[in-house]
């Protein structure tokens, strides 16, 4: 039992480690195979349940993961030339992917299923929801439209797919840089200054600061010096100008989009299926929201205000006003000077290996879970740390999870989740 256990969680393990000729292969054999599958489908003489939606929910199951790690990788290889292939390979797997989604043969075949009540009365809820919903997606994709809108949805789903993938790889490739003195990063601890690159400008030896998140929370929360935090918050804001045509022509596409599918506006047709239903329910509610935080945040701003006011006072400098790259500095004062509250001088007792296990513990306790370091796992950087997931008596393996907590060039830039391999019961009923 326990060999075969052994066996299954090795089998299990994901390979991330792909070179641009080996991510180029997997994505030539994934659409072969989505082309395969639904010609199979559309071919049916007779659908039902178990020789159309099914073979289409398998296919998603088996390949899914596959797909995952090849578009993933370029958010987190240090190889350029993965990260490109990556890029290359989402814009081929998404392509196929939105062709499928657009098969009219294929959706006759989902449609006929939905229409016949004897094969609906021998699903359960759960299968029953599973095929609505592929319906449901297919006419999203404008299988409900005429041959002539259809075409022209293809043709701008092919380049928000284009504009997508540009965008990303714009954001993960280009960060902002700023280079300031040691005056002027005054109110940064040491630490920040270990090992960090230096440049000269005009003859003056200057830190280099990025707009990664390890560079750019602290220099906002901690920089003394006003000018330093709006330059920061300045080449945040301001980088990858190119993506700013990207996104103008992208909200302009999904617009077309949406209203050659029958809604009135994006938004409209993004939430048909999640629980606010409607626009004007989301907005009701950030009003309402809004509303309600507007009396504690007045009195929080003003405790802003004071400070900022004080200090301007003090330089010798007249009050304008709190501005964005004031929030995060000052309110870092608040939480010093009121709560007596330090970051800094907490941070010695929450180091990254200790709050890991700690909050592993936690879920541990809360979902009857064990976690186990794989140290044999194959990862996509040094850094990256594997965990097996298993029931909380060690009698069943749930999966793997992938903690990359650090920054790095190249890397995608902010907190994120990705889910690779959902989990899914084969025909033979094992996980």
């Amino acid at each position: 039992m326990a060999s075969r256990l052994q066996q299954a969680v090795k089998g299990a393990a994901l390979n991330f480690q792909r070179t641009p000729a080996e991510i180029n292969a997997a994505v030539q054999r994934l659409i072969r195979r989505e082309q395969q599958t639904y010609d199979k489908v559309a071919a049916q003489r007779r659908p039902t349940f178990a020789n159309t939606i099914a073979p289409l929910a398998k296919l998603e199951n088996t390949d899914g993961g596959e797909s995952a790690i090849i578009s993933f990788l370029q958010n987190v290889s240090t190889d350029k030339q993965v990260r490109d292939a990556s890029s290359e390979a989402e814009r081929a797997l998404l392509s196929s992917r939105m062709t499928s989604m657009m098969r009219e043969d294929v959706y006759k075949s989902v449609k006929q299923v939905l229409e016949n009540p004897v094969e609906l009365a021998r699903l359960d809820p759960e299968d029953r929801a599973l095929a609505e919903s592929m319906a449901r997606q297919y006419r999203q994709n404008g299988l409900a439209l005429s041959a002539e809108q259809r075409a022209k949805l293809k043709t701008i789903k092919q380049r928000l797919i284009e504009l997508g993938i540009e965008f990303s790889r714009n954001t993960n490739e280009k960060d902002g840089v700023a280079l300031f003195t040691r005056d002027e990063l005054a109110g940064l601890p040491d630490s920040f200054f270990e090992d960090r690159e230096t440049r000269t400008e005009n003859g003056v030896q200057k830190f280099v600061v990025t707009t990664k998140y390890p560079d750019l929370v602290p220099v906002m929360q901690m920089a003394k010096v006003e000018s330093t935090r709006k330059q920061m918050l300045y080449a945040e804001e301001t980088r990858c100008p190119e993506n700013i045509a990207l996104l103008q022509e992208a909200v302009g596409l999904r617009l077309r989009a949406a209203q050659l599918l029958g809604y009135q506006t994006y938004a409209g047709f993004r939430l048909e299926e999640n629980m606010a239903k409607t626009p004007d329910t989301v907005l009701e509610f950030a009003s309402d929201l809004r509303q309600r935080m507007e009396k504690l945040a007045g009195a929080e701003i003003k405790e802003i205000e004071t400070l900022k006011r004080a200090d301007n006072e003090a330089a010798g400098k007249p009050y304008e006003g709190l501005f964005n790259w004031d929030y995060r500095y000052y309110s870092t004062l608040v939480k010093q000077r009121k709560h007596h509250i330090s970051e800094e001088q907490v941070k010695p007792y929450f180091a990254v290996e200790r709050v890991t296990r700690g909050i592993l513990d936690l879920c541990q306790t809360i979902l009857g879970l064990k976690f186990v370091k794989a140290a044999d796992a194959p990862t996509w950087h040094p850094d990256v740390v594997a965990y097996e997931v298993w029931e909380a008596d060690g009698t069943a393996f749930m999966g793997h999870i992938y903690l990359d907590l650090f920054s790095r060039a190249g890397k995608y830039g902010h907190a994120c989740l990705n889910p690779i391999q959902a989990g899914y019961e084969k025909d033979d009923g094992t996980r």
